[in-house]
């Protein structure tokens, strides 16, 4: 049975397997420069395979979660860096049969390598194949970085004039970080308009933790809205149904649950929650393009406005 360790104990266990390592992956929400340098120094001249994914938001790096210069230097050595911006969690994989996974990002803090640290804990667990393929999943769903994307990301941050809403620069511009294809249920609204969920303060770069968050201005929230991935692929399958140009609920079920990359997948009661939060926000931002109607005794009907069409 695994037994917890902090955040000390991870570092000098790390310490110890990295100088020997064939390959490692770091999943991380935030990395900064104390962290990789320390990492750099621990990796041999045997050039082992290091994979790197952190969460990298905009808001990361204006606050200073993230450093910049730190993923410059893990690219520069040959480090495979990615970014996946719904990033919460925190693992460390050493070659095929060992993993930590916790709460330490990759940070000075976040292991202990700076005086003032976090209090952190993880758990050593021997690698199975469902966590190696969950990890595996994670990595392929990011998107690699080059030194030419860390330098658009650079002069985006730079040419943001004033930050007094930062929740406002979570997302990067397509042509700085495209995002990913795959569709998880972190993209969807966990609960319905106005309400809390816990995710969103643990992770502020979730697409309706931004809606959330300015939702006293109903226009940019709209604008957010309709941004989104959940709203943008519910309108691609609007769009797509051609036979008679509406879709029921039950149908909507069947499409997401089938479209979701979670492992494992979601349930399908699960599945309906989040499509029934969907349409909440649907009613409240988007009827300009989408209705809602209910023809007799059935369930919901999705249609696209006919300005949508024309």
């Amino acid at each position: 049975m695994s037994s917890l360790i902090s955040n000390a104990e991870l570092k000098s266990e790390l310490e110890s397997l990295l100088p020997s390592c064939n390959t490692l992956t770091i999943v991380s929400a935030f990395m900064t420069q104390p962290a990789t340098r320390w990492l750099n120094s621990l990796i041999s001249d045997n050039k082992p395979k290091v994979q790197l994914v952190g969460r990298f938001s905009p808001i990361d790096f204006i606050q200073g979660s993230s450093d910049l210069s730190a993923l410059r230097d893990c690219i520069s050595r040959g480090y495979t860096v990615k970014a996946l911006t719904n990033l919460h969690a925190k693992i460390y994989q050493i070659d095929e049969n060992i993993i930590f996974n916790g709460s330490a990002n990759l940070t000075g803090k976040g292991l202990a390598l700076v005086d003032v640290s976090n209090l952190e804990a993880c758990t050593k667990i021997k690698a199975c194949e469902g966590s190696k393929s969950f990890i595996s999943k994670i990595v392929d769903s990011a998107y690699e970085l080059s030194a030419e994307t860390i330098d658009k990301m650079e002069k985006y941050i730079s040419e943001i004039e004033v930050i007094n809403k930062p929740e406002l620069q979570m997302d990067w511009p397509e042509h700085v970080l495209p995002q990913s294809k795959e569709l998880f249920v972190s993209d969807f609204p966990l609960v319905k308009p106005g309400d809390f969920a816990r995710e969103y303060k643990l992770n502020p770069s979730l697409q309706f933790a931004q809606i959330e968050n300015v939702r006293e201005d109903k226009e940019l929230a709209s604008a957010l809205f309709k941004q989104s991935k959940a709203y943008r692929w519910l309108k691609s399958q609007v769009y797509n149904n051609l036979s008679d140009r509406d879709l029921g609920f039950g149908q909507v079920s069947r499409l997401l649950h089938d479209a979701l990359s979670d492992d494992p997948s979601p349930y399908r009661q699960d599945v309906k929650k989040l499509q029934a939060s969907l349409y909440s926000y649907l009613k409240l931002y988007a009827t300009d393009e989408i209705e809602i109607y209910i023809p007799g005794n059935r369930s919901e009907i999705l249609r696209l406005k006919e300005t949508i069409w024309n």
